[in-house]
């Protein structure tokens, strides 16, 4: 890998960042041949983070526990995966606008779409240890 002036980078948050994220996204971006950096963060300054990430035109950041809630009001825009359970594991950077995403009720409602189960209140039983203990999906 080579960090040059052109280096995507990405981060995540989290209350206890570990090295298995850094290497898995190190190890993908350097096999498909990206030109991308991946480095797992914490902070005791969300807000400040989240200004960083725009000011620095950081491309994305995972988000974890205890920031998934807290993040939301920083943000610009809640896609419906996001806006359906006020959860927040993925911001991606839009041209300095960032927009959340949780793309783990993405993977849940597809995989439930594939087996063929119809929309309905069930889902919400599907998942519910994935969600935060106030969020609506309880």
């Amino acid at each position: 890998m080579s960090i040059d002036k052109d280096t995507i980078i990405c981060i995540s948050l989290a209350a206890r960042p570990s090295n298995f994220g850094t290497r898995f996204h190190n190890y993908l971006y350097q096999n498909l041949g990206l030109n991308y950096i991946y480095k797992a963060c914490t902070t005791e300054d969300l807000e400040g983070a989240i200004r960083g990430l725009r000011a620095l035109k950081i491309r994305g950041c995972g988000v974890s526990m205890p920031y998934k809630e807290a993040c939301i009001p920083l943000l610009d825009e809640l896609t419906p995966s996001a806006a359906a359970i006020q959860s927040v594991n993925t911001i991606v950077n839009e041209h300095g606008r960032l927009v959340a995403y949780n793309t783990d009720f993405i993977a849940v409602r597809d995989l439930l779409r594939q087996a063929g189960l119809p929309p309905a209140r069930g889902w919400r039983c599907a998942a519910v240890a994935a969600w935060p203990r106030r969020s609506p999906m309880r």
